[in-house]
């Protein structure tokens, strides 16, 4: 072994680069948010800040604007209770609405540095730096959106699944209680058998007992309609301007001469498209959310076929559906909101840490390049290229063409990774190479397997993002 080579294989050595790289990269997007171009990307600590303002305060002093918003669904009745607990205990951590900003942004910057090192291992760096260059790609917008909680939360999910199966279930069940989507990412984890005594049916029990008890909390603070309001929300709003159902009409309001497409603020705080073709697209989105669900399905039961019991390829084969899972997700949602592209670090990043056979390698590095490209696009078109892209009449031709190439980008992505749980899930033998070769016996030899090891609304253009 030379000397460079030594050097990289000492985990302080490598540690200390990944700190470096860390600091470097959140230094540059503290510099891009500074920036008056990129500066309302921040916008939205204001909303979070104003309506806990409200429920601590301004309702109880009969303000005008709190008490309006509060008549119908609720006061930010987009976001489901326990979202809106985690925001308020935010304000009574910085006691009060003046060092609001200051404690969020710092708060998800802490989680960030959190997540990144607990994705470190003494020999694998890899979950790690993709972590921190998959995020850092996104750009500012993560440490002034919640969206980064059960971003963490499945990231966390996905490292717990062998080592502490109960708790990884009851992460996701969190994570769906704070944002919704992580509710569907329960169906892989219930491999390699919910009904069996195991870490399938320990995953099936934490998810449970937390939900439930999320769920019951929820109802019983805020009671039944305004547990429903964030579906109810989400089903009123129209058709996203950045979503990838959006992306052909886009490219006729930009490309063409017709105005029919104009770009508006909805009352549903997102900046949404109308015109010709907008109903239709909606329902090919209604279309493409049901399809998603049954994706995951057909995937997870696949998954349940495949792996009968522990295997040493189950966990990457797991990953890959749910990272699956989470992108088709995004690619169906009529309002794909800039900061759901963070949805797909944790998988992402564990999945990475976590392979094992050799024909996923080059796939997988492929998944990891285009994706942090995806990121940077994403960055680039929420803030900076956000005024070119809902420009009126038109668009402006290269900030929607990157817009469309995101997308473009989004659903290739989407079709590779699906392919390849679809490897994964294969009851057929892989070829020679993969370590996934004899697994049976593995599993039959050793039947506890790897389950002891554990796994490796603003002032600015655009809507407040729910």
């Amino acid at each position: 072994m030379d000397g460079a080579t030594a050097f990289w294989r000492n985990p302080l050595n490598t540690g200390l680069l990944l700190i470096l790289i860390f600091v470097a990269v959140r230094a540059l997007n503290i510099w891009f948010w500074l920036q008056p171009a990129a500066n309302f990307v921040a916008n939205d600590i204001s909303y979070y800040s104003y309506y806990t303002w409200c429920l601590d305060v301004g309702l109880g002093e009969g303000s005008a604007e709190c008490v309006e918003a509060d008549e119908g669904l609720g006061i930010m009745a987009e976001y489901p209770l326990p979202a809106q607990w985690l925001l308020q205990g935010i304000y009574w951590l910085a006691k009060g609405f003046q060092e609001y900003f200051q404690w969020f942004a710092g708060l998800m910057l802490l989680l960030d540095a959190v997540v990144a090192a607990s994705l470190f291992r003494r020999h694998n760096a890899k979950g790690a730096l993709v972590w921190i260059l998959f995020t850092g790609a996104c750009g500012p917008i993560m440490y002034f959106r919640f969206d980064l909680i059960p971003a963490a939360l499945v990231a966390w999910a996905c490292m717990l699944l062998m080592a502490r199966p109960h708790l990884a279930g009851a992460l996701v069940a969190a994570g769906a209680a704070v944002k919704l989507w992580p509710a569907i990412l329960a169906l892989p984890l219930l491999t390699p058998h919910p009904l069996r005594r195991g870490a399938g049916q320990a995953r099936l029990v934490g998810f449970l007992v937390a939900g439930i008890a999320l769920g019951m909390s929820s109802l019983i603070v805020g009671g039944w309609t305004r547990s429903i309001s964030p579906l109810v929300w989400q089903s009123r709003r129209g058709l996203q301007m950045e979503s990838v159902p959006a992306t052909p009409l886009m490219f006729l309001r930009t490309f063409t001469n017709s105005d029919a497409w104009p770009v508006f603020l909805s009352e549903w705080n997102a900046l949404e498209l109308r015109g010709p073709g907008v109903g239709l697209l909606l329902q090919a989105s209604t279309v493409l959310t049901v399809g998603w669900i049954l994706l995951t399905l057909v995937l997870s039961w696949r998954l349940w076929r495949r792996f009968r019991s522990q295997s040493p390829v189950m966990l990457e084969a797991m990953l890959l559906v749910v990272l699956a899972s989470v992108l088709a997700t995004i690619v169906a949602n009529k309002t794909l909101s800039p900061q759901y592209i963070l949805w797909l670090a944790g998988p992402h990043a564990v999945l990475v840490m976590s392979r094992s056979s050799d024909w996923l390698r080059g796939p997988l590095r492929l998944t990891s390049v285009t994706l942090v490209i995806v990121a940077a696009l994403t960055q680039y078109t929420y803030p900076w290229g956000t005024y070119g892209i809902m420009g009126m009449p038109h668009g402006a031709p290269l900030e929607t063409s990157m817009l469309i190439l995101r997308n473009l980008l989004l659903v290739g992505t989407t079709v590779q990774v699906v392919l390849l749980a679809w490897r994964a899930t294969s009851s057929s033998p892989l070829p020679r190479g993969s370590t996934s070769i004899g697994d049976e016996l593995t599993a039959h030899s050793d039947p506890q397997g790897s389950e002891n090891l554990a796994a490796p609304r603003g002032s600015g253009p655009a809507d407040a993002h729910p």
